[in-house]
Parts: C-alpha cells; structure tokens; sequence
C-alpha cells in the first residue's frame, strides 16, 4: 500500500510528539517520504558527532497491522525510540569510552523516560 502526505505528516507529528516528550531536542532532525525497500516501514539514520538524524516513512508499505492511524503512530514511536539509545549505540561501538561516559548516558535515558511517563 502507498503512504499518502497526509500519512507522511501525521507520522511527522508523532514523531515531534515523542521528541518533545523524551527531550530529545539536542538533535537536528531531517524527515523523508520515500521508498526505502521491500519490507521496510521506517529506517533512522544518525550521525553521531554532529547530531544529525534522517528519519524516512517509505512510501510503499507491504500491509498495515490493524488501524493505519494507530499503526503509523506506533512506527514513529518506535523510530524515536532508536534516537533515545543513539548515543548508547555510538559508545558502544566506538569501545573507547570510559566506564563513566556509558553511565551517564545510560542516566540519561533513565531520566528521559522518567519525565515522559510522568
């Protein structure tokens, strides 16, 4: 099935909607509305050192699972998600890090989803 713009833009909204609730406002976001694959619904893409995020919704996704409306909402959720734990992810690849860099991030992320399920 195809993504409309009004899907690609609710999913814009979700998306701001969970930054905002997560504080997720140190990266710059881009958004994207294109193919990206067979069996692909979203993808994040980051660049750690400057704190660049591209967030694309594909055009072209094989089913929806249940409500389209709930289900793209739950698709930026989830791309979100992968913003919360970047800077985790970065870490862990780049194994020079002390043990005091992943404890403070790993506070961080606590500290995030505290406030957002306050």
């Amino acid at each position: 099935m195809k993504t409309t713009k009004a899907d690609f833009d609710l999913f814009k909204k979700e998306c701001k909607k969970w930054i905002d609730k997560l504080n997720l406002n140190n990266w710059e976001y881009e958004f994207s509305h294109e193919f990206i694959g067979d069996n692909i619904v979203a993808t994040t893409e980051s660049t750690f050192k400057s704190k660049m995020v591209l967030i694309k919704l594909n055009t072209d996704i094989d089913k929806f699972k249940g409500s389209k409306i709930v289900y793209i909402k739950s698709v930026a959720h989830h791309e979100i998600l992968h913003v919360l734990l970047e800077n985790l992810y970065h870490l862990a690849i780049a194994r020079d890090f002390g043990e005091g860099y992943y404890l403070a991030e790993e506070h961080a992320v606590i500290h995030r989803l505290q406030k957002a399920m306050e």
